[in-house]
């Protein structure tokens, strides 16, 4: 819940340089469509969707924000385009004061199955002024508009007081955040979607063969155990390398509970040319659970593209829960836990983080065969300031703070021939690396 809160508040102070989601698309998460065309035709500057996404699942709670840019739609073309060209960190200090008095989050819609909103995580924590109203039901779920208050916008704008600029400002953003409440108390609604969900019950089964070549079925591996960790990886992701340790001591203290560890290795390249450095990271490791080559025909493990992913399966391969998407060592044994004694589990997970000690944030952005991508941007803010990095070829993004804290990190524009990944991902509140993928553009 404190992730909702954080980007909320965050987007009040300065939202992200999100694209705009077409005009009139139908938003799966959200389980509704709007037809943007109609308000941005009555607005003196322009106004954009972003979808946010899923923030948790239990209770499930989806986000989509209102921005409004103090220009035209050809300005904010302009201001991409300049992002795109930046090569240098100087070059984004200079451009940080231009986004900054350009763009402002003036409400969102989100989607909810708790019972009041404070159950999902809104709380006293948002600003008094802020108007929080309800616009629908549909079985479970509850559907909201938040309208932000628009003062501290306009003065990010640079508008005075009293002046006919900030008049006509102020006028055409509380045109839009009153269309766009009115077009949502008329919307049809529909059940939202959350994919992780449609993981759950499903059974896992496959065939493969492990670094030697030697044939391996999913039903011997998971026979033995009462639940088995299903461990996604691969040589080339930080993050997965960053757990190894970890997930070696995991497996010691499981498997006096009857349970145990199988790691699923996808790679960039044909498994003989990696081989043996696998082998060479599970001897520096101490890993000893078996690890066999991801088949690439899964219809399960085909639908994953982020690494590490973990999947908890039962003695016959069907799975218990959402994905654990991330290095998220501190989650894995309370939810085995949990699912051990039939206990509910409440969410999955949504951090990719994993600490590092190079003194820096680092962002790898990968496409989802496991090449790094170059010339993504990638943007990391926090409640008051965003700051800007384009990859390089390596794939890795670095920002250096001289605070370490919580900072919200996501993909501000992809490269030509990738298509953009909204998602707002979480650091730790200490110097670590976060990995995110990309899909290749059709």
């Amino acid at each position: 819940m404190k992730r909702l809160l954080t980007v909320l508040l965050a987007a009040m102070m300065l939202v992200s340089c999100l694209h705009a989601l077409a005009d009139s698309e139908f938003i799966e998460e959200i389980g509704l469509a709007l037809d943007f065309d109609e308000i941005q035709a009555k607005t003196l500057n322009y106004a954009m969707m972003s979808n946010d996404g899923i923030y948790t699942h239990e209770p499930y709670l989806a986000l989509t924000n209102i921005t409004y840019f103090n220009c035209s739609k050809e300005a904010v073309d302009e201001l991409q385009q300049m992002l795109e060209a930046v090569e240098t960190e100087e070059e984004l200090e200079q451009l940080m004061p231009t986004i900054r008095s350009t763009m402002g989050t003036i409400g969102c819609f989100f989607v909810t199955d708790a019972k009041t909103p404070q159950e999902a995580g809104l709380k006293e924590t948002l600003p008094e002024d802020c108007i929080l109203t309800q616009f629908g039901t549909l079985g479970k779920y509850s559907y909201y508009f938040l309208t932000y208050p628009v003062a501290q916008i306009l003065d990010n704008f640079g508008l005075a007081e009293g002046s006919d600029e900030r008049a006509n400002v102020l006028s055409d953003i509380r045109l839009v955040q009153s269309e766009v409440l009115g077009l949502l108390q008329a919307a049809k609604l529909s059940e939202p979607v959350d994919e992780a969900q449609s993981f759950i019950g499903r059974v896992l089964s496959f065939e493969s063969v492990d670094l030697d070549g030697n044939p391996v079925r999913s039903s011997d591996l998971f026979r033995e155990n009462k639940i088995t960790m299903v461990n996604l990886w691969g040589t080339w992701c930080v993050n997965c390398l960053n757990e190894m340790n970890e997930l070696a001591e995991i497996d010691k203290r499981i498997r006096e509970k009857g349970c145990g560890i199988v790691g699923v290795e996808f790679e960039n390249e044909p498994i003989e040319a990696v081989a043996d450095l696998a082998r060479k990271i599970f001897q520096e490791n101490g890993i000893t659970y078996p690890n066999v080559i991801r088949p690439s025909d899964d219809p399960i493990l085909s639908d994953i593209g982020r690494y590490p992913t973990t999947l908890f399966v039962d003695s016959e391969g069907k799975i218990l829960t959402y994905p654990i998407t991330g290095a998220a060592v501190e989650d894995y044994e309370p939810t085995l836990d949990k699912l051990l004694a039939g206990e509910a589990v409440e969410t999955a997970p949504e951090t990719g983080a994993a600490e590092n000690d190079s003194g820096e944030y680092r962002v790898i952005v990968y496409d989802t065969d496991g090449a790094p991508v170059k010339g993504a941007i990638v943007q990391m803010c926090d409640e008051t300031t965003c700051s800007f990095q384009k990859t390089k070829a390596d794939g890795i993004a670095t920002f250096k703070v001289d605070t370490p804290k919580v900072y919200d990190v996501h993909i501000e524009k992809a490269p030509v021939g990738y298509e953009n990944n909204s998602e707002v991902f979480k650091t730790l509140d200490t110097y670590c690396d976060i990995n995110i993928f990309l899909s290749k553009a059709e």
